[in-house]
C-alpha cells in the first residue's frame, strides 16, 4: 500500500466532512437558507435526505476506498471478521478453531465493556437524583442506524494509521483523526451547548474511546457495531426512563 492511498481516503473524508458541515451551518443561518430548510422539513423531504446524504458519507466512502482504493482498506485491519459458520469444510480444524477462539474472546470483551458502561450509568443516575434529566427521541432503530454509520465511520479512520502504525498507536491516531473532525464541526459545538441534544453528543463521545479499546481487544467490526448499538440504545432507554420519573416527582410537588 502506498503512502498516499493510505492517507488520501480518510483525508478526503475530513476535507468533505469540514466542508459539508461548514456550508450546512451557514446555510441554516442565512435567512433564505434557513427558510428553505424549514420548508423542505414541513414537507418532511429534509430529515430523508440527510439521512441518505450521510448514508453516502459514512458508508459509502469507505466502500469506494475498499473497491477503488488501491488497498486503501484491509478488511483484516478494517474489522471485517468472518463468521466462523460460514467458514464450511474450506479450512483446516486448527483455523476453524482459531476464529472461533477469536470471535469468543472478543463477545466477552463487548460485553465485559457494555456491562460496565451500563453500571456506570445506573451509578451516575443515582448519584444525580436531583438532576433535571432531558427525554430523548431516539428509537431502537435509529440507534442501530448511528451504531453502523459512526462505527463504520471511526474503523475507516483507524484503518491507515493501524496499518501505518501498528495496533496499538494507529488505533489512538485514529481517534485522534475522529476528534479533528468533531472539533471542526459547528454543529458538534451546538450540540455541547443545548441540553436537549447534549446527552447524545456526550454519549457519542464516550463511545468513540470505547470503541478504540474494544479494537485493540477485538478488532472485529461486527462486535463494535452490536456493542454501540446496545449501549446507545440502554442508555437512551435509562436517561428517558429518569426523565419521566423526574417529570412525576416535579408534578406531584
Amino acid at each position: 500500500m502506498s503512502l498516499p492511498d493510505r492517507w488520501l481516503w480518510p483525508g478526503l473524508s475530513v476535507l468533505l466532512a469540514g466542508v459539508a458541515t461548514q456550508f450546512a451551518w451557514h446555510f441554516w443561518h442565512w435567512p433564505k437558507g434557513r427558510a428553505w430548510a424549514e420548508r423542505l422539513e414541513t414537507a418532511g423531504i429534509l430529515p430523508p435526505l440527510i439521512h441518505l446524504v450521510r448514508f453516502f458519507y459514512y458508508i459509502g466512502l469507505p466502500f469506494g476506498a475498499l473497491l477503488w482504493g488501491q488497498e486503501a482498506i484491509l478488511e483484516r485491519a478494517f474489522g471485517l471478521w468472518p463468521l466462523p459458520l460460514l467458514f464450511g469444510t474450506s479450512i483446516s480444524p486448527e483455523e476453524l478453531l482459531l476464529a472461533w477462539t477469536q470471535w469468543t474472546q472478543g463477545i466477552g470483551w463487548a460485553v465485559f465493556l457494555g456491562i460496565t458502561s451500563w453500571g456506570l450509568l445506573a451509578l451516575s443516575g443515582w448519584m444525580e437524583r436531583g438532576h433535571h434529566w432531558v427525554e430523548l427521541r431516539m428509537g431502537p432503530w435509529a440507534s442501530l442506524r448511528e451504531a453502523i454509520f459512526h462505527e463504520v465511520h471511526w474503523m475507516f479512520y483507524r484503518n491507515g494509521p493501524v496499518v501505518a502504525l501498528g495496533p496499538y498507536w494507529g488505533t489512538w491516531a485514529g481517534l485522534g483523526i475522529v476528534l479533528l473532525e468533531a472539533a471542526l464541526n459547528p454543529w458538534w459545538h451546538r450540540a455541547l451547548r443545548r441540553p436537549d441534544q447534549r446527552p447524545l453528543a456526550l454519549l457519542r463521545m464516550m463511545m468513540a474511546p470505547l470503541s478504540a479499546f474494544l479494537y485493540l481487544q477485538a478488532s472485529n467490526l461486527w462486535l463494535a457495531i452490536l456493542l454501540h448499538w446496545g449501549i446507545t440504545w440502554g442508555m437512551v432507554a435509562w436517561m428517558n426512563r429518569l426523565a419521566r420519573r423526574t417529570a412525576r416527582q416535579t408534578c406531584s410537588k
